[in-house]
């Protein structure tokens, strides 16, 4: 432990508590409290318990509408996914909503934690305080607090992709994942929701470093293992999903809504821009490819610590969440490795820029969007609303254009 954290171990303890308490508190028993204070219902785990029923006992698992107690929902995730919420369905219809919320909350609150001291061991930091301060961090970012607020499985998708490519080689080659190729958890989380599948680019650039595509093969095996396996229970939604709704954005959602934080988004708020906007979204799509794709080469070919891992896998994150057309404000749980990533490769202001960021600066969430407010909200507003991606913009700039470390040698 560093002398000068020695003195703020206990009020960083006490505050820590009083975080996850807060954060507990209002997860707990703030539902009828006004949005966005209060908690908006668990409204994903509502959908993914029927979908799963869906998956088992039907064939109309994307034509119809679920209803929940926030609205009517469809169901989005590939057929696996649904494969992977059953347990959900069980625990439904044995113990009802309650409990099923209860059990999903559990599992996130636990994938948080173990997320939180992975980054702290990352950090060189072995100290169960330090440990719970870092949970409570984590929980108290925006896109982290309104995953398990809602009832998402971003964190648990995370975590996957985390310990899959950023374990240090000495923990990998001695732990149970030694006996689990490179790159087939992140294909796997990939198979439950599609978003993961942006780290293929990490894999490919790593293959390019490295000369070794084992990290990909491994990605695209575990994808295709875990897809596979939907398709011999249910192979006519298999078909169905991938030929048909793959296709289908506008099925989740307004695009132009204030919580949606992509760049298709912020093209949409502004329907002066009319068929412009498709073309435009494609340009910067292309752009943030190119980018993030030299930034993470940049960073692989310096060196191939675990830190830069981080920091690269986080990097190729951001082109799922600035490109696909929705974005939801707490699909941005990924800025939460970011921050440690940029912290601990030395770019301390980006680090606390992007703290700020996911605490009080998540402004999408406290600008008006009631009846289409978005369209005519004025130009601060816009950029207000897009805050995550100019910070996006500007880490994904520093890395893909300004001045790298001396290269050193790779390790393997």
């Amino acid at each position: 432990m560093v002398p000068s954290l020695q003195q703020w171990r206990k009020p960083a303890l006490i505050l820590a508590i009083l975080t996850v308490l807060g954060v507990l508190l209002t997860h707990w028993f703030a539902w009828p409290l006004t949005w966005p204070l209060g908690l908006r219902l668990p409204v994903d785990v509502e959908v993914y318990w029927q979908g799963a029923r869906e998956f088992w006992l039907a064939d109309d698992l994307y034509d119809i509408r679920y209803d929940t107690t926030f609205d009517n929902l469809p169901f989005t995730y590939p057929p696996f996914g649904a494969l992977v919420f059953t347990p959900l369905w069980w625990i439904h219809d044995l113990f009802g909503l309650l409990v099923t919320e209860r059990v999903f909350a559990l599992i996130t609150l636990l994938t948080t934690y173990a997320v939180a001291v992975f980054l702290l061991r990352l950090a060189g930091v072995r100290d169960r305080v330090w440990e719970f301060v870092a949970f409570a961090a984590l929980l108290v970012s925006a896109p982290v607090y309104f995953t398990l607020n809602i009832g998402q499985i971003n964190v648990m998708l995370m975590a996957l992709t985390l310990f899959d490519v950023a374990l240090p080689r000495s923990t990998r080659h001695s732990g149970v994942l030694k006996y689990v190729p490179l790159g087939v958890l992140t294909g796997i989380a990939a198979a439950i929701k599609l978003t993961p599948l942006v780290f293929g680019l990490y894999f490919l650039i790593l293959w390019v470093v490295t000369k070794s595509p084992r990290g990909l093969f491994g990605m695209i095996g575990g994808f295709l293992g875990a897809s596979g396996l939907a398709i011999i229970f249910r192979p006519s939604i298999s078909i169905q999903y991938f030929t048909d709704v793959l296709f289908t954005a506008e099925r989740i959602g307004d695009l132009h809504f204030a919580r949606n934080v992509s760049i298709r988004a912020v093209l949409e708020r502004l329907p002066e821009l009319g068929s412009a906007a498709s073309i435009m979204w494609l340009v910067a799509v292309a752009l943030v490819i190119i980018a993030v794709a030299v930034a993470a080469y940049r960073i692989l070919r310096t060196d191939l610590s675990a830190h830069n891992r981080l920091l690269a896998v986080s990097l190729v994150s951001l082109v799922a969440l600035l490109c696909s057309p929705v974005s939801w404000y707490h699909h941005w749980v990924w800025l939460g490795p970011l921050i440690v990533a940029l912290w601990l490769t030395q770019h301390r202001w980006l680090a606390l820029w992007g703290a700020f960021a996911v605490t009080f600066g998540s402004f999408h969430n406290f600008l008006p969007s009631e009846n289409n407010m978005e369209l005519t909200w004025p130009w601060w507003m816009h950029v207000l609303a897009a805050h995550y991606l100019i910070f996006s913009a500007v880490v994904t700039a520093v890395f893909s254009c300004g001045k790298m470390p001396q290269k050193t040698e790779l390790s393997h």
